[in-house]
C-alpha cells in the first residue's frame, strides 16, 4: 500500500472518518498515502442530531478529531421504551449519552460532528474533491502509458466528466448504495427500510420535557417505530417501517402530542423520507474496493455513531494489512473485522418484527435483554447507545416476549385501555381545519354568526392534541392539507377513545365517488362538496346536539374549484 492513492466516495462522517483512519494508521506504520474524498452531496433538509456515547467519544478522540464539552447541550438521562400503554426506562450507561445538536440556530449535530473529522482528517493530509462521482470503473493502464499513470492504479472513478486513476476506492455514502453495479458488479450493499425524519420546533426557548430519548414501538399499522430525540431547541422525530411515509409520521406526531410525549404548541418545520440500514450486506469487496458505514451495515435500534467509526478503523486496517486482492480484503476486513458488527446487524433487524409481535410486552422484553447483561465482543455493543442489551441478547428476548403475547391473545378478549380522564365535550365548539385562509375565514364567520365558539386550524399537526384535550362538537375537515390529507387524519382520530366520537364532517373540492366513499370509510359521518352551501351544512349540524339558529343572510363560502384542488389531491 506504499505510496497508493486512495479515493473514498462520499465526504460524511463515514468518508472522513476512513480518510483519518487510513492516513493515521499508515503514518503509524510508515506508510504514505494520497488519500482524496469525493464529498458532493445532496443538501440534507433535515439535519439529525447526534447522540455521542462514550465509546463513540473515545472513537473520534483516536481519530484526532477533539470532542469539547461545549459540544453537548444536554445529556440523556435513558431511553424510553413504549409500546401499546406500557413504558419502561433503560437508563443512560456510566459517563451519558450526550446529545450534540445546534439546530436551527447553529449546526445540526451531524453537521458538527462532520466538520471535525474533516478537519482531522485535512490535518492530515487529506483532499476533500466537491464532485458527484456516475461510476467506478477498473482498467489496466496500458504498457506504453507513460509511467505516472501506470503507477496511478487501475481503478478509474469517473466524477462530473473526469476521470482518476486510483488503487483502492472505498465506498462511504449512506445507506442504500446508490452507486449499485456502477461501484463493482456484484456489488450487495446493506438492504434498507423505509423511513421518514422531520424536526418539530416549540416556542419556548428550552424544551420542558426531560432530556429522555424514546422510542414507541408500532405506533401505527405502518410504523415499525418512532424515535424522539430532544435536541437544544427542537425535537428530532424518525419513523421506519417497510411501507411508511410522511403521512404516517405525522399522524404518529400527533397521537404523541396527545399522549404528552412531545411538548404542546409545537411545529413542523423540516421533513423528508431516506433510508435506513436493515441488516449486513452481502457482497462489500472487490478487488481493491471495500465498503464502509451505513452502506455496509447497520439496524434502526442503532443509537450513535459506534458501528459507523468500527467500520472505518476495520476497513483502514484491512486495507493496509490485507492489501488490495479481493481474497485477503474479505478474510481480513469482512470476515475478521466485520463478523460481530454483521451478526450484531442481522439480530437488530430481525428484532424488529418480533417486538412488534410482542406488543404491550415490548419493553419488558427489553428490560429482560439487558438484565443477561451485556455479553459485547470486542467490536460490538449494544441497542440505542447503551452497553446492554446486545442485539443478539434482545433478539432472544424479542422472540420470547412475542411468543407468549401471541399465545395470550389467544386466551383473552381484546380490551382497549382508556384514559382515566375523559374531557367533557363542548356543546357550541367547532373545529375548522382547512389550509386555504380565505375558505376557513369564511367557515369560521358563518358558525360564529349562529353564536357559536370557532377554532380554526392552518396546521393539522395541532388538531389531535387539542380534540384530545377539548372536544368540539363537531370537525369541519378539509380533504387537501399541508403534510397529511384529511383522510388518514379522520382515521387517525377515530382510532383512539378520546376522539373516537368527535363528529367530523369532510369537505373537498374534488367531487368524486371515490373520495366521498373512503371519507365515509374512514369515519366521517357526511361528505360535503365544495363550495359548501352554508344552508346544507347548518343543516346537518342541527340534527345533532345543541341546534344552531338559522342564519340569515347566509355568509358566503367562497368557492374552490374543483380541478384546482385535484391537482394537489394525493390520495
Amino acid at each position: 500500500m506504499a505510496g497508493s492513492r486512495v479515493a473514498i466516495i462520499g465526504g460524511g462522517i463515514a468518508g472522513a472518518g476512513l480518510a483519518s483512519s487510513l492516513l493515521f494508521n499508515g503514518r503509524a506504520r510508515g506508510v504514505s498515502l494520497d488519500v482524496r474524498v469525493y464529498s458532493h452531496s445532496e443538501p440534507n433538509t433535515v439535519p439529525p442530531p447526534v447522540v455521542l456515547t462514550p465509546e463513540c467519544r473515545s472513537r473520534l478522540a483516536a481519530l484526532g478529531c477533539r470532542v469539547p464539552m461545549d459540544w453537548r447541550v444536554h445529556e440523556l438521562r435513558g431511553v424510553e421504551v413504549l409500546s401499546h400503554g406500557r413504558r419502561d426506562l433503560l437508563p443512560a450507561p456510566p459517563g451519558g449519552l450526550w446529545v450534540v445538536d445546534g439546530w436551527p440556530n447553529g449546526p445540526s449535530g451531524l453537521e458538527v460532528v462532520r466538520e471535525a473529522l474533516v478537519t482531522a482528517a485535512t490535518a492530515q493530509g487529506a483532499r476533500f474533491i466537491s464532485r458527484h462521482v456516475d461510476r467506478v470503473e477498473r482498467h489496466a493502464p496500458a504498457p506504453d502509458a507513460p509511467e505516472v499513470v501506470r503507477n496511478s492504479g487501475p481503478l478509474v472513478v469517473r466524477a462530473q466528466g473526469s476521470g482518476d486513476r486510483f488503487h483502492a476506492v472505498a465506498l462511504a455514502t449512506g445507506a442504500g448504495g446508490l452507486l449499485g453495479d456502477a461501484f463493482f458488479p456484484g456489488f450487495e450493499p446493506a438492504p434498507t427500510v423505509a423511513a421518514v425524519q422531520a424536526r418539530l420546533r416549540h416556542g419556548s426557548s428550552r424544551l420542558t420535557l426531560a432530556p429522555l430519548a424514546r422510542l414507541w414501538i408500532a405506533p401505527l399499522p405502518t410504523v415499525d417505530g418512532l424515535f424522539l430525540l430532544p435536541g437544544a431547541h427542537s425535537v428530532y422525530a424518525l419513523a421506519f417501517g417497510p411501507a411508511v411515509t410522511p403521512a404516517d409520521l405525522c399522524q404518529a406526531l400527533m397521537m404523541a402530542a396527545r399522549d404528552g410525549l412531545v411538548d404542546e404548541g409545537f411545529e413542523l418545520s423540516a421533513l423528508e423520507t431516506t433510508r435506513l440500514p436493515f441488516g449486513p450486506g452481502r457482497s462489500l469487496v472487490a478487488p481493491g474496493q471495500l465498503v464502509v458505514g451505513p452502506a455496509a451495515l447497520g439496524h434502526p435500534l442503532q443509537l450513535g455513531l459506534s458501528e459507523t467509526l468500527a467500520t472505518c478503523s476495520r476497513a483502514a486496517v484491512g486495507l493496509l494489512d490485507g492489501g488490495l486482492e479481493a481474497s485477503a480484503l474479505e478474510r481480513r476486513y469482512v470476515r475478521e473485522g466485520l463478523s460481530e458488527l454483521m451478526e450484531d446487524a442481522a439480530a437488530g433487524a430481525r428484532s424488529i418484527a418480533w417486538l412488534r409481535r410482542a406488543g404491550r410486552r415490548a419493553p419488558e422484553a427489553f428490560l429482560a435483554a439487558r438484565r443477561k447483561g451485556s455479553m459485547c465482543g470486542v467490536y460490538s455493543g449494544g441497542v440505542l447507545g447503551l452497553a446492554a442489551p446486545t442485539p443478539l441478547s434482545l433478539l432472544a428476548a424479542a422472540r420470547w416476549a412475542g411468543l407468549r403475547e401471541v399465545v395470550s391473545s389467544w386466551l383473552r378478549t381484546a380490551v382497549e385501555p382508556v384514559p382515566t380522564t375523559v374531557p367533557t365535550l363542548e356543546p357550541d365548539l367547532y373545529y375548522v381545519v382547512d389550509d386555504d385562509p380565505d375558505a376557513r375565514e369564511a367557515m369560521t364567520q358563518l358558525l360564529e354568526s349562529t353564536g357559536a365558539t370557532v377554532v380554526s386550524f392552518s396546521d393539522e399537526l395541532a388538531l389531535f392534541c387539542a380534540v384530545a384535550r377539548r372536544p368540539p362538537t363537531a370537525i369541519l375537515l378539509d380533504v387537501v392539507l399541508h403534510w397529511v390529507d384529511g383522510l388518514r387524519l379522520c382515521e387517525g382520530l377515530k382510532q383512539h377513545p378520546l376522539t373516537r366520537n368527535t363528529r367530523v364532517v369532510v369537505m373537498s373540492g374534488l367531487n368524486r365517488p371515490h373520495v366521498r366513499q373512503r371519507a365515509l370509510e374512514a369515519g366521517a359521518e357526511a361528505f360535503l362538496p365544495k363550495p359548501v352551501e352554508p344552508e346544507r351544512l347548518l343543516q346537518l349540524l342541527m340534527g345533532h346536539g345543541a341546534p344552531l339558529p338559522t342564519v340569515s343572510p347566509p355568509v358566503h363560502v367562497p368557492e374552490i374549484p374543483a380541478d384546482a384542488e385535484s391537482g394537489r389531491y394525493a390520495s
